[in-house]
């Protein structure tokens, strides 16, 4: 099952097996072309189109007729190396950065992109499928804007920003459903059902995890398309593994495994070893992650759970005074963890870098050191007396935060947002009255009750106050210093603490009634976005009102 969708254009005509591809010339007319390079294209005679290409290339320029300049150099961006191929789009963009068309000059940001995303730099491939989308939108190609959706969520969901990448789903979603059904266009839905039950599950929304699994599980069953049924089945195993339905994703694991191989294996045997340690099987839990360090030193392509399977296999290897082995599991997670940080490049990755990473080489030498006069268990009992006085630190200071911000919640008293410098600098990618008649439109927003909608999304906003997501997202960012679902969250809590404060009758309302009346789909979801905006737990604020 892919997890980005590679976009394709209906641009040319049905292409006819049956024409002469050695009859064309400069005198072939441009329908005549697109059969013939479709042709060429489909049977793999490669040096053949290039020639059909560079016949059909001079033709356009000899018109003036920059579309069919563009359509020409596709087929060559599609057969040459990367970096002729970068070359090329940029090409295609030139030609037709003036055109009218609807497909241009769109298709040279994309098809540039998509040679980006595959080199592994992200951002740039960012860069060129925004400026795509905000074609699309300019042009109302609703076909477009889909497709480069699935792109840009995609690259936000591989550097972390899971948030991001639901919405993006969610819009390709809605605005597929607007076209077509499921089952006339199974591929698109299928792939956007799978990408949007992982995404949710690494954002530990199991509950939106299990619809959107479910979907593809009935929509795979109904079509009859077993290999997809599978790969749906065995989210549902991380899903119920998550649930602690510990049994039901173990079965449900050992049924297909064999049939996978490579990373994906190496993803499912992480549960089956979770599993069995959880069980109190400590050796074949262990067994598995071997089995996944054996795969991953083959494959050369770390997953994020990997960093644990390591650290299960460190711990392990200390216990059993085996520093050897202990010393290449250090280094393998340095290394491994080293590629993730490159290729995420987010928050998490950084701070593994700055704490943990230098804990780990710390911990590899002592281990070296010790290696021949057996003191291993020695660095461990300080290690676990260090982390016992951390661990009790940590917890007293979070106790006394917690009071003292509970008590200022009782005093009436806002938590205080950190505090910013002014800011001087504006981006540069958002037109200066743009950029304030967003922030204008914002400040009203903030005050009305419109925030407190379930169904309030980044598209939905963007329309209301008359911008695209791509501004609206880049203003929000910058001078709100948080994305759109935590600055809509947290303009849920700012509301939900006044209420609450005011109004009594709502201290009779449960966790799920709460999240109701102040816009959250879940008490789950209420309860974590008032936490992490506070520093206290609902429970004890409601406790302390009640008790007033």
């Amino acid at each position: 099952m892919l997890l980005i969708l590679f976009i394709t254009y209906p641009l040319f005509a049905q292409k006819n097996k049956n024409q002469d591809a050695s009859q064309y010339s400069v005198n072939t007319t441009f329908p005549e072309f697109h059969e013939l390079e479709a042709a060429a294209m489909e049977d793999s005679r490669i040096e053949e189109l290039k020639e059909i290409v560079s016949l059909h290339l001079s033709k356009a320029k000899l018109e003036n007729d920059s579309i069919e300049m563009a359509r020409a150099y596709y087929y060559r961006i599609l057969i040459e190396e990367p970096e002729t191929a970068l070359l090329l789009s940029d090409s295609m963009i030139k030609v037709t950065e003036n055109s009218d068309h609807p497909n241009y000059p769109t298709l040279g940001y994309t098809l540039k992109g998509n040679i980006l995303y595959d080199q592994g730099k992200f951002q740039l491939a960012l860069d060129n499928f925004l400026m795509a989308y905000d074609l699309a939108i300019k042009k109302e190609n609703i076909q477009d804007q889909g497709d480069i959706s699935l792109a840009i969520a995609a690259i936000r969901n591989i550097n972390g920003q899971h948030d991001a990448a639901v919405d993006l789903y969610t819009r390709s979603l809605n605005l597929l459903k607007e076209k077509s059904s499921p089952v006339d266009s199974y591929d698109d839905f299928s792939t956007l059902y799978y990408n949007l039950s992982l995404t949710h599950l690494r954002l530990s929304q199991l509950d939106s995890a299990k619809f959107y699994v479910q979907q593809g599980i009935d929509l795979s069953r109904k079509k009859n398309k077993k290999e997809d049924f599978k790969d749906f089945v065995l989210v549902d195993a991380q899903i119920n593994y998550f649930n602690s339905d510990y049994k039901r994703s173990k079965d449900t694991l050992l049924k297909y495994i064999d049939g996978l191989e490579g990373t994906s294996k190496a993803i499912k045997l992480y549960y089956l070893g979770k599993i069995e340690k959880f069980y109190g099987n400590e050796e074949p839990g262990i067994a598995y992650f071997k089995n996944i360090d054996s795969i991953v030193s083959s494959t050369k392509d770390p997953f994020e759970e990997v960093k644990d399977v390591y650290h299960q296999l460190i711990i392990h290897s200390a216990l059993n005074d085996k520093e050897k082995e202990q010393i290449k599991y250090i280094e393998k997670l340095i290394y491994y963890d080293s590629i993730l940080s490159k290729e995420h490049e987010n928050v998490t990755n950084k701070a593994v870098v700055a704490y943990d990473i230098p804990d780990l080489k710390r911990q590899k030498n002592k281990a070296e050191n010790q290696l021949k006069t057996k003191s291993l268990y020695l660095i461990l009992i300080a290690i676990l007396a260090g982390l016992a006085i951390i661990t009790g630190l940590y917890f007293y200071i979070r106790s006394r935060k917690m009071r003292e911000r509970l008590k200022l919640l009782m005093e009436g008293s806002q938590i205080e947002e950190e505090k910013t410098k002014t800011i001087t600098e504006h981006p540069t990618s958002v037109p200066e009255e743009i950029r304030k008649d967003i922030l204008e439109k914002l400040a009203v927003f903030e005050k009305s009750e419109q925030f407190m909608s379930k169904d309030l999304d980044m598209y939905s906003l963007a329309q209301q106050i008359g911008t695209n997501t791509t501004y609206l997202s880049i203003v929000i960012n910058h001078y709100k210093k948080m994305n759109f679902p935590t600055y809509v969250k947290d303009l849920k809590i700012k509301t939900a603490i006044n209420q609450l404060s005011e109004n009594s009758d709502l201290l009779k309302y449960n966790y799920q009634g709460l999240a109701e009346i102040f816009g959250f789909k879940t008490g789950e979801s209420f309860s974590k976005a008032f936490y992490k905006k506070t520093g206290v737990y609902p429970s004890k604020f409601l406790d302390e009102l009640k008790a007033r």
